[in-house]
């Protein structure tokens, strides 16, 4: 093969120092309000009033006060009152002296006519000096690497504190930048606030820190922090009919599924796939209108929800892609199949190039709801297999319709190589291939500086992932809350790779350590 080589380094750093960036809500089409007047002027010290006055560029409304407007230290209460431009808030007690307040408009005042709106931050202090110590972030989605804007980061005096004493949201870079923030020790949380209740909920995109820093006058690092949705346990039995003739279904993680019973069936002869650790898929012999599953406590009522005419394929393949390696091709039915008919010469081969048939007479079975050709022996270049209906019976009796697809077996030299070295000291990790956005190849259980072969390509566009795999999972993990565990790292390669045909193509991927 031709060799074709490239280097690019490819790197994520988890923490590293930035200009100090301003929040401006993230980018709209309209620019949302703007202060243009207050009393007292954002910065100023030795307050002393029962009022705070803002007045706007233009008009506005007020939305639901009680929830976005927030007043921290939250020591003093207020009304609130808007009149055309002017927002209004009369404080119900006095303000604590020698205190750095922030008060927050998040998102509160929307425009009149287009609704932008945004988090404006307005600080003062009743002494003569004014907290001025900042914290900066950028935050990056976990898995894809890409920024986050509109995302809530906050400030915490303890890890069970629910809603932050500081706080801000990310632009459309993903920066946010904290102000005006007492010397002390805190700990920090990014999470995407759907609910607008500044606390961190379980369901949410986040992440949070165990360990605090120490914010002073010399603090300058901007902190990066990577948010993705917590695996949420699973408290209830998962199952379904995927099929009318195939039941699914899933397990907690605390539970065995040798302990799993279906009411009525005996479970021993009723022929079964497992999928993974914790699910399992059920091809049943008959058609239940219902089924009653049960695992210790916890039991679940089934209901299948329509009956079935014909057998039909779970997906329907237009064309086969079959590289020199691979032998077999499998079709997918919606029920268990009971057997094939092999006597009418029901499976051809035709060859478009000379409009010639090859009756196929061996090479095919069936398993489970799978139907399955082995090609050895057979002409399957540019070929269309061909299934007559009623070839294949599925186990109520019911036939298949006639199915026709492409097969194409590639030459070795219409394929490509990708060999790809990895440069890391990361203890375990694995590598994913992916083309036209859908993986097509993994490796796992990989150690330390490694060189990873993918051959027989397809030629096309494929982009290379790594992911340390700290657990040995074999699975990338999210952000979990409970522990404080961090997501695991995942790390892409600058750019896409072009796999052309007859080619062997390099490519160095450098891991940071």
């Amino acid at each position: 093969m031709v060799r074709f080589g490239v280097v690019l380094v490819s790197f994520l750093v988890l923490f590293s120092c930035a200009q100090i960036g301003t929040i401006n809500g993230g980018a709209k089409d309209i620019s949302p309000p703007r202060i243009e007047k207050s009393a007292p002027v954002d910065g100023e010290v030795n307050v002393d009033t029962d009022q705070i006055q803002i007045e706007f560029d233009e008009f506005v409304v007020l939305q639901k006060p009680k929830e976005n407007l927030i007043l921290l230290p939250s020591d003093v209460s207020y009304e609130t009152k808007l009149v055309n431009k002017k927002l209004t808030l009369d404080l119900q007690e006095k303000l604590s002296p020698n205190t750095t307040y922030s008060l927050y408009l998040n998102e509160a005042i929307k425009d009149l006519t287009e609704g932008n709106d945004t988090l404006i931050q307005l600080v003062f202090s009743t002494g003569p000096f004014l907290d001025s110590n900042v914290v900066n972030f950028q935050v990056m989605d976990a898995f894809s690497n890409e920024i986050e804007p509109e995302i809530t980061v906050g400030l915490f005096d303890s890890l069970e504190q629910l809603q932050p004493i500081y706080f801000s949201k990310t632009d459309a870079q993903g920066m946010a930048r904290i102000r005006a923030i007492a010397e002390g020790n805190y700990f920090y949380a990014a999470f995407d606030d759907e609910n607008k209740n500044r606390a961190r909920d379980r369901d949410e995109f986040q992440f949070a820190e165990k360990y605090s820093i120490q914010v002073d006058s010399n603090y300058t690092d901007t902190l990066k922090l990577f948010i993705s949705q917590p695996l949420i346990p699973q408290n209830s039995l998962n199952a379904s009919f995927i099929s009318p003739y195939i039941l699914a279904i899933r397990t907690p993680a605390q539970y065995t599924l040798d302990r799993l019973k279906i009411k009525g069936l005996n479970m021993e002869q009723i022929p079964s796939q497992k999928i993974n650790e914790d699910s399992l898929h059920f091809y049943l012999p008959s058609y239940y209108d219902f089924l009653q599953v049960s695992l210790d406590t916890l039991s679940k009522k089934v209901r299948n929800s329509e009956d079935l005419t014909k057998l039909s394929l779970l997906n329907k393949v237009k064309n086969f892609t079959l590289t020199p390696k691979d032998c077999c091709l499998e079709m997918s039915f919606d029920m268990p199949l009971d057997s094939i008919d092999m006597t009418k010469g029901s499976f051809s081969l035709f060859s478009p190039q000379d409009s010639v048939y090859t009756q196929v007479q061996s090479g095919v079975s069936i398993s489970n709801n799978t139907f399955r050709f082995n090609t050895e022996g057979y002409e399957c270049n540019n070929v269309r297999f061909e299934i007559d209906s009623g070839a294949i019976w599925g186990v109520n009796g019911t036939v298949n319709s006639a199915i026709k697809t492409v097969i194409q077996r590639k030459e070795i030299d219409a394929l490509g190589v990708l060999n790809i070295d990895v440069n890391t000291v990361m203890k375990y990790w694995f590598i994913e291939l992916h083309k036209d956005g859908k993986e097509v190849s993994r490796r796992h259980a990989l150690s330390g500086r490694q060189r990873v072969v993918f051959d027989d390509l397809i030629p096309g566009n494929y982009t290379v992932h790594i992911v340390e795999d700290a657990n040995k999972n074999k699975i990338w993990d999210p952000f979990e809350p409970t522990s404080f565990r961090p997501p695991e790292k995942r790390f892409s390669y600058g750019r896409k790779t072009s796999v052309k045909a007859n080619f062997e193509h390099e490519i160095e991927f450098i891991i940071p350590e």
